[in-house]
C-alpha cells in the first residue's frame, strides 16, 4: 500500500497541494495497485508552409519505456485547402525526419473538390488512446468537434507507438496538389505518453 504524508494544517484538513500529490501517486480505487506516470510534451510550429509539396516538421521527444497515447493538434488560425480535388493537407508521423513509420501520409484535410477548413483552436485527436481514427471522424456532423474538417482520410497507425528507448517522433504537415488557400498560422501539438 502506498504511504503518503499529509501535513496537518491545524484546521483538520489537508492542503490542496497534498491532495493533488496524493491523487497523482495513489490509485484511490485500489491503493495497492501501481500508479503509472503520464508525460506530456507540447510543441508549436513556426508559421506553417502554404506552398504545395513543402513540409512543416516538428520534433517531439518520446521518453524511454512509454507509449504514445494521445496526439492532439490545433491551429492558431483557420487552415483552408485550395478547393480542387486532390488539394489536401497531409499529415505523417515518423521516427525519422519527414518519415512515415508511425503514420503514412494521410489527408487531414481531404479536398474532394470543395475547400476543406480546419477552424482555429479546434483540437483534433490524431491519435487517441493509442488508436487511429475512421475516415471523416472529425466532421462536425459526425462525432467530431465543432469546427473539425468535414472530410479526412482514415488515420491508420502503421508502427509501434511504444518505445523501450527514448526516441524522437517527427510530425509532418504537407500541402499537396496546390498551395493552401489560407494558412498563415501556427499549429500546436500536444503529445501524451504513458509509462508501461
Amino acid at each position: 500500500m502506498a504511504t503518503v504524508n499529509i501535513r496537518d494544517t491545524g484546521r483538520n484538513s489537508a492542503k490542496t497541494a497534498d491532495v493533488r500529490d496524493l491523487a497523482d501517486r495513489v490509485n484511490l480505487t485500489n491503493p495497492d495497485e501501481e500508479v503509472t506516470t503520464t508525460n506530456e510534451v507540447k510543441v508549436t510550429t513556426a508559421t506553417i508552409a502554404v506552398t504545395d509539396d513543402t513540409n512543416t516538421i516538428v520534433t517531439i521527444a518520446q521518453p524511454a519505456g512509454t507509449i504514445l497515447t494521445n496526439l492532439i493538434l490545433y491551429s492558431a488560425g483557420n487552415i483552408v485547402t485550395a478547393g480542387s480535388s486532390g488539394n489536401d493537407l497531409d499529415i505523417s508521423i515518423g521516427t525519422a525526419s519527414a518519415g512515415a513509420q508511425l503514420l503514412a501520409a494521410t489527408a487531414l484535410l481531404d479536398d474532394g473538390g470543395a475547400a476543406v477548413t480546419l477552424v482555429a483552436n479546434v483540437p483534433l485527436y490524431i491519435i487517441e488512446n493509442s488508436h487511429g481514427k475512421a475516415a471523416n471522424q472529425f466532421a462536425t456532423t459526425g462525432v467530431g468537434p465543432k469546427g473539425g474538417p468535414a472530410t479526412t482520410e482514415a488515420i491508420v497507425i502503421a508502427g509501434a507507438l511504444f518505445s523501450a528507448a527514448a526516441r524522437n517522433i517527427f510530425v509532418t504537415l504537407r500541402p499537396i496538389g496546390a498551395d493552401l488557400a489560407t494558412a498563415a498560422t501556427t499549429v500546436t501539438y500536444i503529445a501524451q505518453f504513458q509509462e508501461l
